[in-house]
Parts: C-alpha cells; structure tokens; sequence
C-alpha cells in the first residue's frame, strides 16, 4: 500500500528551490525599495523649492525657503522668514532616515522676485543613500533642475 505525504528528499528540495530564490529576490526588491525612497525624497525636496519660490512671488511681503541642513537625515523644512534660524515653519517633511543630504543646506527666495540666496557648498542640493546619489540644482534664477 501507498501512503499520502511527501518524502524527506522532496520537502528538502522544496525549501532549497524556495531560499534559492528568496536570496535571488530580496536584495532586488530591497534595492528597488530604496531607489524609490530616495526618487521620491528628491521629487518632494523640488516641489518645497518650487513652492517656495511661489509663495515668495505670491505673498511679496516674506522670503521664503527650503532647509535641508548639509549632514542632516530624516526630515527637510519649508519656511517663512529671512533665515531658517529667524523662521516660521511652514511645512515639516519626514524622509528616510538612510538619505543624507549635502551641499546647498538652505535656499531662500527673496520676496516679490523669487531670486535665490543659497547657504551651503556650491549651487546644489544632493540626496545620497548608499551609493545612489541624486542632484538638485538651483541656478541664479531660480530654476530648479534635477541633475
């Protein structure tokens, strides 16, 4: 007679073909992950400097800017005054703890023109995490570029 029920070698080469392939996977997925974090942290840093340079053209009596402090993980600022150290917080904005930012720490857009002042290390604001880096690059305008 024959029994119901799976053998030692058949359950064995089940959980190798199943690990085999969650090693295969996971690392995929976990960098997928990843990129995603830091492409929609550099897309929400654009939309605050865009923003603000909005609402220094439309509210001509207030500077407006973006802080984002070179060094600094985990949140970024939109706020309202002449310097991110003389602020009102407008809007505070959690990210990854994983995404570092360096260069530019803070743009601030003169009111009723909406020229930049830049405070920080060049013309740019760049997110890494790991070994991906994104570039955000503000010019004498005011444009606002992903690199």
């Amino acid at each position: 007679m024959f029994k119901k029920g799976f053998t030692l070698i058949e359950i064995i080469l089940s959980v190798t073909i199943i690990t085999f392939l969650a090693v295969l996977v996971l690392p995929t997925s976990v960098r997928f992950y990843q990129i995603q974090q830091l492409d929609a942290a550099t897309n929400g840093v654009i939309q605050a400097l865009r923003r603000a340079q909005l609402k220094a053209l439309s509210q001509g009596d207030n500077n407006f800017g973006v802080y984002v402090g070179s060094g600094q993980t985990g949140q970024y600022s939109l706020f309202k005054g002449d310097s991110y150290d003389d602020r009102t917080d407008e809007e505070i904005f959690e990210i990854s703890n994983s995404i570092l930012f360096s260069g530019v720490s803070e743009a601030l857009f003169s009111k009723a023109i909406g020229r930049p002042t830049l405070t920080g290390t060049g013309d740019d604001i760049v997110l890494t995490q790991n070994t991906q880096t994104k570039t955000i690059n503000i010019n004498e305008t005011g444009r606002v570029n992903l690199e």
